[in-house]
């Protein structure tokens, strides 16, 4: 099989097993009533994403009653994301909540966080609460026993804060170093001021909620209101769920929480009413752990599929390079969706991008069109998966920092694959695993080393020299075979395809093939 059949078989395999790998990631869809835990995001007042008004829990609802069930829906139901949040937050927690707000955007969905987390990595912390900063709808924190440390800054990210009934807790948010220890006094300043302003950015018009998150992370605070102090110097503020709920102030206002529910069910049912929306959850799974894996090296992998697509055009009679750069390339795609920043067209932006390069080399030769539209749709494909770009956002939105990183990556790995190519270029024909590829077992070694590029396919102990004759067997579009004094050759037209049973002429050698012209007469 030639080497365009190859990759274009194998590319839609690969597509196929692509789209197999994001099925595995998409939610699942619960019956309408049914409550499941869900992610949210922190706009002061949050902006309903349709005609219907965001539930409310009555406000006289006391710290120790469940949320006041509203009045019965009449509407439409509404699509609900749940996502947990749960254990150590990390890389993987971040992808399924990006990719579920993106989503919770196009289907015009309110969004939960199930948390229940001691917290995690400062970093992917941040990254959370300005993802949840781009959600324009509803987005509410149930703390399913315990929103600690990082986990309360998600929570103050997000619109309504609801609380598990004699069972939450949350607080203690001072930063730590990896370990557990404490970390430099002039570091923990920095880090305070910074989470302290980033806090009062996304918390407008919440009235406490930065004060008591402030109160959770310097010891050095004292929460005080109306007269009552709440938290004072030198210690941490925690708070269960009654505490949370608790008000204060004139007109009377809840602390930091919403209400409290026994589990989401029954915060789902009072929020929505029974049948008044439609569950779906996201869950982590093992696509979120390999994802996170994949995009740490994305530029190498990338890297090297293209190293081996281009060996693919450079070496016409086998397949494998092509498969395994598909593969690869097509991994980096995958990691890219699962980690929330990419959808599915930039997979069908990269197979188009490389079915018109095949065009240019194999039919169309010379054309260039064809072929740098190629390119361009094939880098661009990568640049355009790597950036996080929200839905209703296009690319003039974009800010430059956003693209700085994914063309410095699509960079590194055009950098990778050209040595690559170079150091291929130089050595490959010399060894044996050359040999082996492009079946050249019945041509002696110093043949081989003697071609120094060239690829005497069978029935042949040297390289034939320039001005030697030879017949087309296949079309050279613009590789292809010719035979020669009985031996067959990989061979290159140089200027224009030619045709089976053409009588060529050998000008010279190209690497891994013989460049050949259609005899004048």
């Amino acid at each position: 099989m030639r080497p365009a059949q190859f990759g274009l078989a194998g590319l839609l395999l690969l597509l196929a097993a692509f789209f197999a790998l994001a099925a595995d990631t998409a939610p699942a869809t619960a019956p309408t009533g049914t409550a499941a835990p869900v992610a949210s995001n922190d706009n002061a007042d949050p902006a309903p994403t349709d005609s219907t008004s965001a539930p409310t829990i009555d406000s006289s609802t006391t710290a120790t009653e469940p949320p006041t069930t509203l009045l019965p829906h009449n509407g439409p139901a509404t699509m609900v994301y749940l996502v947990p949040i749960h254990d150590e937050i990390s890389v993987p927690q971040l992808y399924i909540l990006r990719r579920a707000l993106k989503e919770a955007i196009e289907n015009k969905a309110d969004v939960i966080i199930d948390m229940d987390t001691l917290g995690g990595e400062m970093g992917v912390t941040l990254d959370m609460m300005d993802a949840l900063a781009k959600f324009p709808g509803h987005t509410y924190t149930f703390v399913n026993d315990k929103a600690m440390s990082a986990g309360s800054f998600i929570a103050d990210a997000t619109g309504e804060i609801y609380l598990k009934t004699g069972s939450a807790r949350i607080g203690a948010a001072a930063a730590v170093t990896s370990d557990g220890t404490d970390i430099d006094s002039t570091m923990k300043l920095k880090l305070n001021s910074f989470m302290d302003a980033t806090v009062r950015g996304i918390t407008v018009g919440k009235r406490y909620r930065a004060d008591v998150q402030r109160a959770m992370m310097d010891a050095d605070y004292e929460l005080k209101i109306d007269g009552t102090v709440i938290k004072p110097k030198g210690t941490l503020l925690s708070l269960t769920g009654e505490e949370a709920c608790k008000t204060y102030g004139n007109p009377p206002q809840k602390l930091l929480g919403a209400g409290l529910a026994p589990d989401v069910d029954t915060l789902l049912t009072n929020l929505y009413g029974p049948h008044g929306y439609v569950l779906q959850e996201f869950t982590l799974t093992w696509s979120e752990q390999l994802a996170k894996l994949i995009n740490s090296i994305a530029p190498l992998l990338m890297g090297i599929g293209i190293f081996l697509l281009l060996l693919e055009f450079k070496t016409p009679g086998f397949g494998l390079p092509a498969i395994a750069g598909i593969v690869l390339l097509l991994t980096v795609l995958a990691g890219q969706y699962v980690a929330g920043l990419a959808g599915y067209e930039p997979v069908v932006l990269f197979a188009l991008g490389l079915i018109l390069i095949v065009l240019e080399l194999l039919f169309f030769h010379g054309t260039i069109v064809l072929g740098l539209t190629g390119v361009i749709c094939f880098f661009g494909a990568f640049v355009w998966a790597m950036t996080d770009v929200w839905p209703e956002q296009h690319f003039g939105g974009v800010s430059s920092d956003a693209l700085m990183q994914p063309l410095m990556n699509t960079g590194l790995a055009v950098l990778i694959a050209g040595v690559a190519f170079a150091l291929a270029l130089r050595f490959l024909p010399q060894t044996s695993f050359y040999g082996r590829l492009v079946n050249l077992k019945s041509v002696p070694r110093d043949s081989i080393v003697a071609a120094a590029g060239g690829a005497a396919a069978t029935g042949a102990t040297t390289l034939p020299k320039p001005g030697t004759r030879g017949l087309a067997i296949t079309d050279l579009r613009p590789l292809g075979e010719i035979e020669i004094a009985g031996g067959r050759f990989q061979a290159r037209a140089e200027h224009i395809n030619i045709n089976r049973g053409t009588t060529v002429v050998v000008v010279g050698r190209k690497d891994f093939a013989l460049a050949v012209e259609a005899a004048k007469d």
